[in-house]
């Protein structure tokens, strides 16, 4: 009986280390579900491209920005590249605002570089 109560003790820390491991919330995931609706967004936009490319990105957080209600939005800005339907290789730049969690999309637009 004492071998069986020895083994179910280290079963018991190792679920419990386990579950604790795996219970953590990873910013880093967030991050990069963010980066991807950027870019799927700025996609979404343009119409019939071929070869896109993302040249460059940044992100930063603003504070009060204009036309928003919320006190402070993460602005995604994309370098990007692309072969437009005439065949012409276009150099733009994509911005996505984000409301403060990140989870949703506010506002995008592509202009020039």
């Amino acid at each position: 009986m004492k071998l069986h109560s020895k083994h179910f003790k280290w079963i018991i820390i190792l679920l419990v280390f386990t579950g604790t491991i795996y219970s953590c919330d990873n910013h880093r995931d967030a991050a990069d579900m963010t980066q991807l609706m950027a870019k799927n967004e700025i996609v979404n936009k343009l119409h019939k491209v071929n070869s896109f490319d993302i040249t460059g990105f940044k992100e930063e957080t603003i504070h009060n920005p204009p036309d928003t209600n919320f006190k402070k939005v993460i602005r995604y800005v994309l370098y990007i590249t692309y072969v437009d339907s005439n065949k012409i290789l276009q150099n733009k730049k994509g911005i996505v605002l984000f409301t403060p969690d990140g989870k949703s999309i506010i506002n995008s637009e592509i202009t020039d570089r």
